[in-house]
């Protein structure tokens, strides 16, 4: 976000009535940077009404065409809340970037008013650490997240890689050559490895079928695997003895 603070800023800067749009079941992200701006894009793009709130004046403007609701406020004032119907939105995500002292003041004024639907973004360990003392339960880390997921990609036996929970995965990668062009049924995948074949997307084609017991996997398949990480990384790396 910018650097000046958002307690600095005037109260809010907005026009229209955002009520009755939150009233409908709208979703407000707050923090307008790169993380919460291409969020409230995407969400937009699939029919979502977003209400968009963030500090700086130029960052609004930006937003203006691309979000049905976009204001110019300090999030972390109850009243300026109200007036853009954050207390009856169906989802909060705070966005907010590297003022740690906003983030957590505005998570404390949407729990206030009544929200329990927050997703927040966390910089760091301790800050992740508060929003959750505070009630927040969704806390994401993107920054560590993304950390996490190239680390797995740059071993080069993974295509993509997306962390459910500490201990369960899925990832994408190729069949190894020792499960390739044998029944599933016949290979007893999970048993041996740890991991479960969810689905299969044949080369050349662009879907994805679900994997089933008499499905057959080819060396130039894709798969996507499931487990915890530690076995789908072995998995993936079934062939690394032979790729040189």
């Amino acid at each position: 976000m910018n650097e000046k603070s958002w307690l600095a800023r005037p109260a809010a800067f907005f026009a229209g009535d955002a009520k009755p749009m939150a009233e409908a079941g709208a979703v407000a992200v707050i923090g307008l940077g790169r993380f919460g701006g291409s969020l409230a894009v995407e969400l937009a793009k699939h029919g979502v009404d977003v209400i968009g709130i963030d500090s700086d004046e130029a960052v609004v403007a930006e937003y203006a065409d691309k979000l049905a609701h976009v204001s110019r406020a300090d999030a972390t004032d109850e009243e300026v809340l109200r007036q853009l119907g954050i207390d009856d939105v169906s989802r909060v995500v705070i966005a907010i970037g590297s003022d740690l002292e906003a983030s957590i003041l505005a998570a404390s004024r949407i729990l206030k008013l009544g929200n329990r639907h927050i997703w927040a973004k966390a910089i760091s360990e301790t800050h992740a650490e508060i929003l959750h003392q505070l009630g927040i339960r969704n806390v994401v880390r993107p920054e560590n997240d993304m950390g996490r997921r190239l680390a797995h990609l740059i071993r080069g036996h993974i295509s993509d890689f997306l962390p459910i929970d500490e201990d369960f995965v899925l990832a994408r990668t190729t069949p190894p050559v020792r499960v390739s062009d044998v029944p599933l049924a016949s290979l007893g995948v999970r048993a041996a490895y740890g991991v479960t074949i969810v689905a299969v997307k044949r080369a050349g084609g662009s879907t994805w079928d679900i994997a089933d017991r008499d499905m057959t996997v080819y060396a130039d398949d894709e798969i996507l695997i499931a487990g915890h990480p530690r076995e789908v990384e072995a998995f993936s790396e079934l062939d690394k003895d032979s790729d040189g």
